[in-house]
């Protein structure tokens, strides 16, 4: 039974050091960050773009670069963090490889999306 607990608190603690992407979407309405899918609804009666930010949180190491992609593409090399203006009703995917200083990397993503009243 030992044996067991010991293995599921290895396999939840590396979990949860783990870098992870969150995203947000500005509009009007209550903003708030979300881990892996942010979606939001705008009281507007258009198709105008918004900005999403993308962020990686909960970094254990230090960081060489950040290769960011699919909708990230463009974004800062030396940043953690990524605004794009977006279209309403539309999965943009925002992905990242972050390159660590000790040669490992990982890769973390995250969807944001918003709707508006029309």
């Amino acid at each position: 039974m030992k044996k067991i607990i010991a293995a599921g608190l290895l396999l939840l603690s590396g979990s949860a050091f783990s870098a992870q992407m969150e995203c947000m979407v500005d509009t009007a309405a209550y903003d708030e960050w979300s881990v892996g899918q942010c979606m939001s609804f705008e009281y507007t009666m258009d198709y105008a773009p918004n900005d999403a930010i993308w962020r990686i949180t909960n970094l254990t190491k230090p960081v060489s670069s950040v290769i960011w992609s699919e909708k990230t593409t463009g974004c800062d090399s030396t940043a953690t963090y990524c605004t794009k203006a977006i279209k309403p009703y539309i999965f943009h995917l925002g992905k990242a490889t972050i390159l660590y200083t000790d040669g490992t990397y990982e890769v973390v993503q995250a969807t944001a999306q918003f709707e508006t009243g029309f």
